[in-house]
């Protein structure tokens, strides 16, 4: 047991217990921290990432160095035919549940506004959206719909709403308490005075398992079970009318699990209590092992690769090799460029190495690590669709 830097995000105490150190190296210039310890509330069970990054970097980060801006590579949008499905799923969710198509709709962290335009088609006009990325502001405008640059912590004049939704946006944030008060604040008492708040859910993250560590990233830092999500929000005032599970289809192979529920704004708040969430941290030991096994074999595979040829391409400047540069070999090969298909990533600076467009590497023959297991797919076959013909080394077969 020990005291955190970061007080539990949900209950507010700060006795815990280590899970696991995640470390990851950043980008030059990267706002963020290059790890941190995972840690266990004792009092509620809550599992969250022990960082000292304040909010403000973490806006910051959102303005400037969102993934989401890009349709084809990010989610968010529903560019992707899986997240369109997904989004519009979560659209008939809300829609169903609130039964009244005038109502007005804030979507917090809404990205290339994908689930605005879902819930659109479905009737409601009365929508809004905001976000911390200027980019994605301008996006999800050009649909036709209303969205402001900003963030949950803002003054935002643009009046109040009748429900509040945070779809995959709650597990980014650093001040959990602070978002939830806000999120009451824009709920207009007169009105449907609802939240409609989702985040993958950790307790089946060992069930869901494709690369290692996938879940501990430098952006997700809060890991909700159901459990803990009712207890965030019943700790500030809100009554659960409803909650479950789902289970999102990332590609035909792959999927991904998720927890949501409606909730009220209560009038009066209640008296604080919660039920401790009793299995999450098996839950997240057991998720942790299995990613130390198969972080292990992807070792194995880069140092026989590396044997062979210590000069190597990597493809993809994800989480998944933000990881390896610092918890494999990788770290120590030559590596000749880096790529990616992201442009928010393209001409930083990362290991002392600069960050291309895919067209850049024409003129190399070096191998490429593809540093992707959920994409590596479509990546090599984007490779040999633009001609390379490199040797292609996959992390997992």
């Amino acid at each position: 047991m020990r005291t955190t830097q970061r007080m539990c995000p949900v209950c507010g105490t700060g006795q815990v217990d280590w899970l696991h150190t995640q470390r990851f190296e950043l980008p030059a210039g990267h706002p963020l921290t290059g790890g941190y310890d995972v840690v266990h509330c004792i009092a509620c069970g809550f599992v969250y990432a022990d960082s000292a990054v304040s909010q403000a970097d973490y806006d910051r980060f959102y303005a400037q160095y969102s993934k989401y801006e890009d349709g084809k590579t990010g989610t968010g949008g529903g560019e992707n035919p899986f997240d369109r499905v997904r989004l519009e799923e979560t659209a008939r969710q809300i829609a169903d549940f609130l039964q009244d198509p005038t109502v007005r709709i804030l979507d917090v962290g809404c990205a290339n506004g994908g689930l605005l335009r879902a819930l659109n088609d479905l009737g409601y006009e009365n929508l809004c959206g905001l976000d911390p990325s200027p980019v994605c502001v301008e996006n999800t405008r050009a649909l036709g719909l209303e969205a402001y640059l900003g963030s949950l912590f803002q003054p935002f004049p643009h009046g109040k709403f009748d429900c509040v939704v945070l779809s995959h946006t709650l597990e980014h944030v650093q001040d959990v308490r602070g978002a939830i008060a806000w999120i009451g604040d824009m709920l207009d008492p007169g009105g449907a005075n609802l939240a409609y708040i989702e985040t993958p859910d950790a307790a089946r993250y060992v069930d869901f398992l494709y690369a290692p560590f996938q879940d501990f990233n430098t952006e997700h830092i809060n890991h909700f079970s159901k459990i803990s999500l009712e207890n965030a929000l019943e700790l500030a005032g809100f009554e659960t009318l409803a909650s479950g599970e789902k289970t999102l289809t990332i590609n035909p192979t792959m999927f991904y699990p998720a927890v949501y529920g409606f909730w009220k704004k209560l009038a009066a708040r209640p008296i604080a209590s919660f039920r401790p969430d009793t299995h999450l941290a098996a839950q997240m030991d057991a998720y942790i092992r299995e990613s130390r096994t198969i972080l292990d074999g992807i070792e194995k595979r880069l140092q026989a690769v590396l044997a062979q040829s210590p000069r190597v391409i990597v493809w993809g400047v994800g989480q998944l090799a933000l990881k390896l540069l610092v918890e494999t070999s990788l770290g120590k090969a030559e590596i000749a460029a880096f790529v990616d298909s992201n442009p928010i990533n393209h001409g930083k600076v990362l290991h002392g190495v600069k960050i291309f467009v895919p067209e850049a590497i024409h003129i190399m023959h070096e191998p490429i690590v593809i540093t992707s297991t959920l994409h590596q797919a479509s990546i090599a076959k984007q490779i040999r669709g633009m001609g390379l013909e490199n040797k292609l080394i996959f992390l997992k077969e």
